[in-house]
């Protein structure tokens, strides 16, 4: 504050709550003006309460501080530290206080209610200086002191966002194959245009838990989904490069009332979507549709793929439960939208919906090993516990590394059976 008025200035800055206490300090009207003196008036009043309510605890500390002392100077002697267990027990306190001491109405409130005077020099000048401040709170020290105690340290993180390495983007490419698929609605069997989904997931970290050859066919993903990045050298980590499934193409056998199910269904890329859309407007048997994994219990399913398609089509398209359940689980889907649904999933993966039969053999997982006819589950494809790849893909992979505990999926993949009552319906039965 050197030079003060001299080149130099100071602005006070006061919000609303202080600028009242400031003018009730100093008795002005509340559409009064404050200056500095009042600023001054008001912040040297308010370090003479805090020190006023600090004293009783200081006294307490200075106390102990004497009386500690004390007993450490018994201890040693001769340059020695010879400390037996009795002396030691009385560097002890009192955990716990007595309804006497702690409720007894207590009339005295100078410093000899709470320092005993003593033959110590120092405590006796505590006791003075506590006396020049009349009334003090003696009886709120120990909690004050507590109450420091368990003050615990504020501990400093920052969050360091761990950024994929630098890659150069894959060119895009629309393979022929696709256009064919678009026109045919058939997909060209040993077509390097399209594999199937799961293999995408090869080069990931969650396969080291998991072969993907053991999840199903059926659901397909074209090359340029699956390609993002150009890949060099053999220790390609593609976690930090999965496309999120956004565009489905399906198609049927017919559109004719009686012969309506889907029968093959292909996530491809936005750039696909974008080249191809001309021709799926003139397809008779393929459609394109929007899809998005459900976020939250506050959207409302997307698996249907009724949001947006193109072109419409007259009567009613039937999805395969078992493509819906690939594609949900593919794209990272955490909420289910019904029990029937939890069940179908659970019997998709191989895990427990409901407690164990006798003679059923249950991982701690909750996959099932072996049934009550000593066999796996019949409608499951894996001989492997799939939990640990999907903990990985549900969170490092298509979370981000978020947490999916409070989740449908992430308390499926705990090993936790669900009931009806956690879907909101307790109606919704098998």
């Amino acid at each position: 504050m050197r030079k003060l008025g001299k080149g130099q200035s100071v602005v006070f800055c006061v919000p609303e709550e202080i600028k009242t206490k400031i003018l009730a300090r100093t008795f002005k009207p509340d559409n009064a003006s404050i200056d500095v003196s009042d600023v001054l008036s008001w912040a040297i009043s308010e370090t003479c309460i805090d020190i006023r309510r600090s004293m009783p605890l200081w006294a307490a500390q200075g106390q102990r501080f004497e009386h500690q002392s004390a007993i450490w100077a018994e201890a040693r002697t001769e340059g020695d530290i010879l400390m037996p267990k009795g002396q030691a027990d009385k560097f002890l306190e009192n955990e716990t206080q007595s309804l006497e001491d702690r409720y007894r109405p207590c009339s005295s409130t100078d410093g000899t209610s709470f320092v005993q005077v003593s033959q110590n020099k120092n405590i006796n000048l505590i006791i003075e200086r506590c006396r020049e401040f009349n009334n003090l709170e003696f009886n709120s020290a120990t909690l004050q002191e507590e109450q420091e105690r368990e003050l615990s340290p504020e501990i400093e993180q920052e969050r360091q966002v761990q950024k994929p390495a630098p890659a150069q983007p894959a060119a895009h490419y629309i393979h022929p194959d696709l256009i064919t698929f678009v026109s045919t609605g058939i997909p060209i069997s040993g077509s390097k245009a399209y594999k199937p989904a799961f293999e995408v997931l090869r080069n990931t970290s969650a396969a080291a838990h998991l072969d993907v050859s053991q999840f199903p066919h059926d659901l397909l993903v074209t090359a340029d989904f699956a390609r993002t990045v150009q890949v060099f050298g053999t220790s390609y980590i593609s976690d930090a490069y999965q496309r999120p499934v956004q565009w489905i193409l399906m198609s049927t056998s017919g559109w004719v009332p009686s012969n309506d199910t889907v029968k093959y269904m292909m996530i491809i890329s936005p750039y696909e979507a974008q080249e191809v859309l001309p021709d799926v407007r003139k397809s008779k048997t393929a459609t394109l549709h929007l899809y998005a994994p459900r976020p939250n219990l506050g959207f409302r399913t997307l698996d249907g793929l009724d949001l947006y398609t193109v072109p419409a089509r007259p009567g009613t398209r039937v999805l395969p439960r078992r493509l819906v359940v690939q594609l949900n689980l593919f794209a990272g889907q955490l909420y289910l939208g019904s029990f029937k649904e939890y069940i179908e999933v659970c019997a998709f993966l191989g895990l427990a919906w409901e407690k164990a039969e006798e003679g059923c053999i249950v991982a701690a997982d909750g996959f099932i090993m072996q049934d009550g006819s000593g066999l796996g589950t019949s409608e499951s494809t894996f001989s492997d516990s799939p939990v640990k790849f999907l903990k990985v893909l549900m969170t490092k992979i298509r979370r981000n590394c978020e947490g999916v505990d409070k989740t449908h999926m992430g308390r499926i993949l705990d090993g936790r059976l669900l009931r009806p009552s956690d879907f909101g319906k307790p109606e919704d039965g098998i």
